[in-house]
């Protein structure tokens, strides 16, 4: 009888605990998710829920794959290497006109990072000394748009620079050998110049006082089969805010750590950003600007701007963190 009454107890409490787990994890056996993330320090959130354990905390596991930048990331998703990616609002903009099955989940931070990095030995001391220049870009990059209105704004025609389409560490190794006079980019690379090139270099601001936001992308049918997941991982990121809110100092720490910056440029790209889990009124406008631009310059077919309303995915934040949501729908 004592044997008997000990298995079923025992039974009990293994069935319980199978239980358990599947609360927890909403999908037991699930394989991890695969995350796409930019070499920089506007992935902060994921990379401090990643490292401080707030994922395995939600009972998910997540694999983190490191790209140069989100727009060189993108084919990733595309092809379904990846769940989610991290980038900016512009390559969201750019590639949902392609992949209309791409959502926009949250953003992750903002920032007033990109720069326009000159070879002041190349015989350029103001805009105008642009025309005829080689400027690198990374094509299909908030970059890309900030820099085209700075063109605009200082009455420069597009059609004078000499445009070269580069990643990221090809521009620090080009402008170090002086094969590009330009290029517009963001921290580390742009941190790095400055060190290698030292009064040769000059920043010039982009940017015109707009910030940026760097998102969460993901598939339309990925969040349709992951409900459960997803708001398990916006969960995650938001512990991770607060975590970073609370523990500044400790964050700065682990960021610099993972990201191998210096102490000086990390401070520095450090206070350009802000981190924050959100859905705001300001990133809709920010993204029909863009699309305008795009079309105008044949980046996007000409037509209506899309009501971004459409692909942008509230559940999870909403249920998260709804004070974070000031869009409304």
């Amino acid at each position: 009888m004592k044997k008997g009454i000990f298995t079923r107890t025992g039974t009990a409490a293994v069935v319980c605990g199978l239980l358990l787990f599947v609360i927890l994890t909403g999908n037991p056996g699930a394989e991890p998710l695969r995350v796409g993330v930019a070499m920089d320090i506007k992935t902060a959130l994921v990379r401090i829920a990643h490292g401080q354990g707030f994922f395995k905390k939600q009972g998910i596991d997540v694999v983190l794959k490191e790209y140069e930048s989100g727009a060189m990331a993108i084919d990733d998703l595309t092809a379904d290497k990846l769940d989610w990616l991290t980038a900016a609002e512009f390559v969201f903009v750019v590639q949902n006109a392609r992949h209309r099955d791409l959502r926009m989940a949250a953003t992750i931070g903002m920032a007033a990072d990109i720069e326009l990095m000159i070879r002041k030995d190349h015989a350029i001391a103001r805009p105008a000394d642009l025309k005829g220049k080689r400027v690198a870009i990374n094509r299909g990059s908030m970059p890309e748009f900030f820099f085209y209105t700075y063109l605009i704004y200082n009455r420069i025609p597009i059609g004078s620079v000499r445009i070269v389409n580069l990643a990221p560490s090809e521009m620090v190794k080009q402008m170090r050998q002086g094969t590009i006079d330009a290029a517009v980019c963001w921290p580390p690379y742009t941190t790095t110049m400055v060190k290698q090139l030292g009064p040769k270099v000059a920043r010039w601001p982009v940017q015109g006082g707009q910030e940026y936001y760097f998102t969460l992308i993901a598939k339309e049918g990925f969040l349709k089969k992951e409900p459960k997941r997803t708001e398990r991982f916006m969960a995650a990121l938001a512990e991770a805010e607060s975590f970073l809110l609370k523990y500044p100092d400790k964050a700065k720490a682990v960021l610099r750590d993972i990201l191998k910056q210096d102490a000086e440029g990390f401070l520095e790209n450090w206070s350009r950003t802000f981190f924050q889990l959100q859905l705001t009124q300001d990133l809709l406008v920010l993204m029909e600007r863009e699309a305008k631009w795009a079309m105008r310059n044949n980046l996007l077919e000409k037509g209506e701007i899309p009501n971004y309303l459409d692909f942008i995915y509230f559940d999870a934040l909403d249920k998260v963190k709804p004070q974070a949501v000031s869009i409304v729908h």
